[in-house]
């Protein structure tokens, strides 16, 4: 069970890592969502399941989908906002952005 566990979370990695890289996520929340999704796997693959397990399961990665196109969202409208900015009034604007301050 473990080992099914381990591969399903290898798997995830390398786009959590591009999530972060691309800066949609701190390394904070990528790590706060594999240790979720470990979580949510260990059940799924225990001896007795549930149905509501499964359902938790889907709602997560539903949720974790919403915020990706949410951010994308968001980084796209500020780049477009900011272009030909300096880096600094581009940062100063992009932080207000995200932060909802604009």
């Amino acid at each position: 069970m473990a080992d099914i566990v381990q591969q399903r979370l290898e798997d995830r990695i390398p786009a959590l890592e591009q999530l972060e890289r691309v800066g949609l996520f701190t390394n904070k929340e990528v790590k706060s969502m594999l240790k979720r999704s470990t979580a949510l796997e260990y059940k799924l693959h225990r001896t007795v399941q549930s149905k509501d397990d499964f359902i938790t399961y889907i709602q997560y990665e539903i949720n974790v989908l919403e915020l990706i196109k949410n951010r994308r969202k968001l980084h796209w409208r500020a780049v477009k906002t900011l272009e030909g900015e300096s880096v600094e009034h581009f940062t100063t604007k992009y932080t207000l952005l995200q932060t909802g301050h604009m």
